[in-house]
């Protein structure tokens, strides 16, 4: 690389990349810590009014009504905001990828105020995927600033989705990967670079408020290891890793059945009317208490679940077939309905729930009862991996969230199995269906269009000096051939760097051919009438 090329990626890529990386990460470590605070305080004051009122009928009957007011306030709020229906870490990666579009400033109020209405009434739903949509919609106000290039929006929004997750997990390399491995499916320096500058400086403004409030920053799941696996455990990891693709695999078609449902044969009910039946059954299941049963255990997000799960409550395995039946169903209905909030957490704990009940099960069998704990989060950590189709996040989040480097090796090989299971059924990642649906949703009435457009690289543009595949180009779109001067080449790899003068061939499928042609002249530099020629569509249906 030549002296004026250092110079200018440093100006054009390293600078703003440290800059907006750092404002976003601040904004959103500040933003989110508290907003997690919150949310872990209705949850505990939500708990303790289940225990009480699950003693007292006339307080049940007040409960019921009052959760059904929460989700006509949910119901209003999302006419206000659409963007916050269903899980937030879908809605983000859409954003990202340029699929969907939101109302930053509407989004971000909406959806800390409707994550609190559901935590709060109980919902099996958590609070790391609000909080991801929560980065990304303050990422999205970042890009409002006067310094900023449009070109710029999806990296600084990427930013602040990646820093919301790893605010909210703990988990700062969890949330770096989060972008390369999940919300893009691909690994660009200028994504990583502005991932990496983002998280860390919202973990660092999280720690912060942390001391400033004299709290302590503990791991997401404090586990206690007490024996690691031999090699002759090495049945235990794979018998795990074929349970946890059948749940997943289980998991993952239900999800998208129930979607179907929602919207063909339950299309005709109306949404206030889904959110109530939702929010009242969630409060129905709480307010039962028999024997060794708490319904309260079957609700929230699941992080005290899965740390009592890990440390041995006293569950019988009964108990534990219970709660995995109904966090299984109530989790995907809850999402399937529309309701604001998070499945990862919730997610976690259903492989947890299997987890116990295989090692109660394992341990019956001559397993070492030591070896419970780790069973626990090696079932969580598969089912996660092979659910999202995320096996790397899922390695690291483990390690992240127990703060043990311990059965890494078991780990890998249960990850390992369910994943590879789960590749030969074809298995949809969870997030993609759950992606897909929003996408019907909001194109449904429209038809795509698939363009061929030929367009140059203008002096000062934002692609100038870049590759290929470091430009978040809009949606659906691929670089065909690049010419510079007289010689034309594809490009496959996306390696090409892009120079002033370069002719670029592009195929796109899109829905709103003026929007997309707007973006791709933020990034290629104000094309003249004549100069941007397109081929016409018969011609590019022949092709």
């Amino acid at each position: 690389m030549k002296r004026k090329d250092y110079k200018s990626y440093f100006k054009n890529v390293i600078v703003p990349v440290f800059v907006y990386g750092a404002f976003t990460g601040l904004l959103v470590g500040t933003i989110v810590y508290f907003f997690k605070w919150v949310a872990e305080w209705l949850t505990e004051k939500s708990a303790e009014i289940y225990h009480f009122a699950q003693t007292k009928w006339y307080i049940a009957v007040a409960v019921l009504a009052a959760v059904a007011v929460l989700a006509i306030a949910q119901y209003f709020l999302q006419k206000w905001s659409p963007e916050t229906s269903g899980g937030g870490i879908p809605r983000a990666e859409g954003v990202l990828r340029g699929l969907l579009t939101f109302r930053w400033l509407r989004t971000g109020i909406a959806v800390i105020v409707n994550s609190w209405l559901s935590f709060f009434a109980g919902l099996p739903l958590g609070s790391e995927g609000p909080s991801v949509l929560l980065g990304t919609a303050i990422g999205g106000g970042t890009c409002k600033l006067p310094l900023s290039h449009n070109s710029w929006d999806r990296y600084i929004m990427t930013g602040g989705a990646c820093a919301g997750f790893a605010v909210a997990t703990s988990a700062p390399v969890t949330g770096i990967l989060f972008a390369l491995e999940e919300a893009h499916k691909r690994f660009t320096p200028m994504i990583f670079l502005m991932a990496m500058s983002s998280v860390l400086f919202g973990m660092g403004a999280s720690e912060l408020w942390t001391l400033a409030l004299g709290e302590h920053s503990l791991p997401l799941f404090a586990v206690q290891f007490t024996k690691a696996f031999a090699l002759k455990d090495i049945w235990i990891p794979l018998l795990l890793g074929v349970a946890v693709a059948a749940l997943a695999i289980g998991y993952n078609h239900l999800v998208f059945v129930i979607g179907k449902l929602y919207d063909t044969k339950l299309k005709r009910i109306p949404q206030w009317v889904r959110l109530v039946i939702v929010f009242v059954l969630t409060a129905a299941i709480g307010l039962i208490a028999f024997g060794d049963f708490d319904g309260a255990d079957a609700l929230f997000g699941g992080g005290g679940l899965i740390v009592r799960l890990a440390n041995k409550a006293n569950f019988g395995w009964k108990i534990v077939f219970v709660l995995l039946a109904i966090r299984f169903f109530m989790i995907a209905f809850s999402t399937g309905s529309g309701a604001t909030g998070g499945v990862f957490i919730p997610m976690l704990s259903i492989g947890a729930l299997l987890g116990a009940l295989l090692g109660n099960a394992f341990a019956a069998m001559g397993m070492d009862e030591e070896l419970f704990p780790t069973v626990v989060m090696l079932t969580m950590t598969a089912f996660m991996g092979a659910t999202t189709r995320a096996p790397l996040t899922a390695l690291v989040f483990m390690v992240e969230s127990t703060r043990s480097f311990s059965n890494l090796f078991y780990v890998a090989v249960t990850v390992f199995i369910s994943y590879f299971l789960c590749e030969i059924f074809k298995v949809e990642p969870l997030y993609d269906v759950l992606l897909e649906r929003m996408i019907h949703k909001q194109n449904k009435d429209k038809e795509p269009v698939i363009l061929r457009i030929v367009y140059t690289v203008r002096e000062g543009a934002f692609a100038v000096g870049k590759s290929v595949r470091d430009v978040l180009w809009p949606a659906n779109t691929k670089v065909s051939e690049i010419s510079a001067g007289d010689v034309a080449r594809m490009d496959d790899d996306g390696e090409r760097k892009m120079h002033v003068g370069d002719v670029l061939t592009l195929i796109t499928q899109t829905y709103d051919e003026q929007a997309t042609r707007a973006e791709l002249q933020e990034i290629l530099g104000k094309q003249p009438d004549p100069a941007a020629q397109d081929l016409s569509k018969e011609d590019t249906a022949k092709t």
